[in-house]
């Protein structure tokens, strides 16, 4: 999800959800170039790129409203090596369970223990030395989604901000981007 707010008169400000395929072929268009104009119907959006017009249907809807799931204030932000946490949760996520298809997340004075394990395969746990100086904690999430955007970014650090084990976690970089992650039910010691 790309959020981009633009300037327009008070009179013509409206909400549109563009498909991704055409902000995606918008982002190649314009490069480096940053100049593009708008032009907005009720059913479409066009973009000129120099000489290049681009023309997408819009989705019709109302998009749904995701801060809603964005956790308020966390309690805990725990900087990582974006290229050491993706190496660890990759390794790690080859011994996630078909069933269960997590890893365990286990934060501990300055080191996050990252676990997962397959009842007929054996168990895989690596831990990573971090800055963390909260209470013990254990929160388990999809391997997918917590390597999409370790792998997707180009920041050296990233930060997980956490509020507990039930409530999203969030990895933010410095900047505007931040991508919600809903925690999976830890079972288990």
């Amino acid at each position: 999800m790309v959020e981009n707010d633009l300037e327009f008169p008070a009179s013509h400000e409206t909400d549109v959800i563009i498909p991704t395929k055409a902000v995606q072929e918008l982002m190649r268009l314009l490069g480096d170039n940053g100049d593009v104009i708008v032009r907005l119907s009720d059913s479409q959006v066009s973009f000129s790129v120099g000489d290049t017009l681009l023309v997408s249907k819009l989705i019709e809807g109302n998009y749904p409203n995701y801060r809603q799931v964005i956790p308020g204030d966390s309690t805990e932000r725990v900087p990582l090596n974006r290229e050491s946490m993706l190496e660890t949760v990759r390794r790690v996520s080859l011994l996630s369970s078909d069933k269960s298809n997590s890893v365990k997340l286990v934060f501990s004075e300055n080191q996050i223990e990252v676990t997962a394990n397959s009842p007929d395969v054996g168990e895989a746990r690596e831990t990573l030395d971090v800055v963390y100086s909260g209470k013990p904690m254990q929160i388990a999430f999809n391997p997918d989604f917590l390597k999409a955007p370790l792998q997707n970014l180009d920041a050296e650090t990233v930060y997980l901000d956490l509020i507990d084990e039930m409530s999203p976690g969030v990895v933010r970089i410095d900047g505007s981007f931040l991508y919600v992650i809903m925690p999976m039910r830890v079972t288990g010691g």
